[in-house]
């Protein structure tokens, strides 16, 4: 797991993820289009514009959406060795006045019910607490083609506080289908890893003593 990201919650963000911006993301992405426009191929360019336009606008709407991180990983897969790539994006949201965690996650899974949201949904007793997972796949349009959709895999983790006054939501998403139920362990572990206060200082007598 890589360092814990400085962000509203305490949680550890999974090796072999490359984190995106959600600030200046104009500055950011007008700079990587130099950089493809310059040293990438002529397939590369050719792409660039849909590409760079797509990406603003999925950067921008994160933000919106109080998104706190977003990355992008590339990783074997356990399949075939296969290199894959997925996003993990995590949004953290503040609600007034306290609740019971187990009413949050009912409710929030009635919402995908009434909004025809088709897939998996658990609620699950975690050693942190109760946490949702849903899972499914979407048909999404593909940045490569015009007009063509491809399959993408999708794991959400909803993770609420003790209080039941904020929630962390954990997306994962991969365009490699048929390989995403590899990444449920992992999707499972950062969901149980979330915490709402900050980690206890290290003891250095008790480090001494083993």
């Amino acid at each position: 797991m890589a360092e814990t990201t400085e962000i509203p919650v305490w949680l550890s963000i999974p090796t072999g993820y490359a984190e995106l911006p959600l600030d200046d993301i104009a500055s950011t992405v007008d700079v990587t289009r130099r950089l493809v426009d310059e040293l990438g191929t002529d397939e590369q360019r050719e792409a660039g514009e849909f590409v760079f336009s797509s990406l603003y606008f999925f950067l921008s709407a994160l933000a919106e959406r109080n998104a706190v991180y977003c990355g992008i990983g590339r990783h074997l897969s356990a399949l075939n060795n296969q290199l894959i790539t997925s996003s993990l994006v995590v949004t953290v949201m503040d609600f007034p006045g306290e609740r019971n965690p187990r009413l949050v996650l009912r409710d929030l899974l009635i919402g995908k019910t009434r909004a025809h949201e088709t897939g998996q949904a658990d609620i699950v007793d975690l050693p942190r607490g109760p946490a949702a997972f849903f899972e499914h796949t979407l048909a999404l349009p593909n940045p490569a083609t015009a007009g063509a959709e491809v399959p993408v895999w999708q794991l959400e983790a909803f993770v609420p506080s003790p209080a039941g006054d904020r929630l962390v939501t954990i997306e994962l998403s991969t365009p490699f289908a048929e390989h995403g139920p590899q990444y449920r362990t992992m999707v499972v572990e950062m969901a149980n890893g979330v915490a709402f206060e900050p980690p206890a200082p290290a003891d250095p007598l008790a480090a001494l003593l083993g």
